[in-house]
């Protein structure tokens, strides 16, 4: 099991550059990935959106790559600007009748004339992905690493959620033959004070039978129990379960809301509404796993 958040930074030199990834993920529905500084380089951009689909099932994903350079040229300039700028300045003294030369700390003065050299996208992608690869698996593993750690903190919270919700069930299924035996009872009461007679036994139990007909939550807590069994199951599996454990907490929900109208109960009203918070707790937490 893992969870959603999680953080991992990698890092990775070779040839002429060095590569830093910081991959930081969150909760989301679905998988939303977003990659951020490769966009002169769309190739490289396509294969870590590829690679990260392959590891991660949901959350959002925002990736930052880092890339700088560490050996070869730093700067460079353009021929034609300073060619420009050169004819600019022997016109400007000439015009001015002064006696200077133009000479080259002149020029570097000048904005524009040198820029950072950066990589041609087409033509050095190929050397730049093998040193991206290794910082983005370094990220990816050290961000899946802390959200094992997280997830293995949360299955031991949603075990106790499950515990708890077990113990209320089985309150309301001890509790659920009783119902019915003291509506027989406080049914015969009160027919006995408005009719001052002897009762009808025959429209007694049928009207007993009525309501332990209309109150029945034998089905209710029968799937109620199922989908406890399948979320503890669902806890242990291979892969991705959050989505699975989001829609099974929704059908407890449904569940106990339906036993809750159907049991005329205070006992029973008093563990569905405990249910209903542990559920809603249940649910807060199962957001975060993948």
């Amino acid at each position: 099991m893992k969870s959603m958040t999680g953080f991992g930074r990698g890092s990775a030199a070779g040839g002429n550059w060095a590569v830093e990834a910081r991959l930081k993920t969150l909760n989301h529905r679905y998988l939303e990935i977003l990659v951020r500084g490769l966009e002169e380089h769309e190739e490289l951009e396509l294969r870590c959106r590829r690679r990260l689909e392959e590891a991660f099932a949901r959350g959002k994903l925002d990736l930052r790559i880092e890339l700088r350079r560490v050996g070869g040229e730093v700067l460079t300039y353009d021929a034609e600007v300073a060619r420009g700028y050169y004819r600019l300045l022997e016109r400007l003294i000439r015009e001015l009748g002064l006696r200077d030369e133009v000479r080259l700390e002149h020029l570097l003065a000048l904005r524009g004339l040198l820029e950072e050299a950066g990589p041609e996208p087409e033509a050095e992608e190929g050397e730049l992905w093998p040193v991206v690869e290794r910082a983005l698996e370094e990220a990816i593993r050290t961000a899946e690493e802390l959200r094992i750690r997280e997830g293995e903190r949360l299955r031991g919270e949603l075990e106790s959620y499950l515990d708890e919700l077990e113990r209320e069930l089985e309150g309301v299924a001890a509790r659920a033959p009783a119902v019915v035996e003291r509506f027989r009872e406080q049914l015969a009461e009160r027919a006995e004070e408005l009719l001052e007679r002897e009762l009808d036994r025959e429209r007694l139990e049928e009207e007993v039978v009525l309501f332990a007909e209309r109150s029945d939550i034998t089905e209710e807590v029968a799937r109620l129990r199922s989908h406890l069994a399948e979320a503890r199951t669902a806890l242990y599996s291979e892969g991705p379960t959050g989505q699975l454990l989001d829609f099974l907490a929704q059908e407890m929900y449904r569940e106990v809301n339906t036993i809750a109208a159907k049991a005329r109960d205070s006992e029973i009203a008093r563990r569905t509404v405990a249910m209903r918070l542990k559920i809603e707790k249940l649910r807060e937490q199962v957001r975060n796993i993948e």
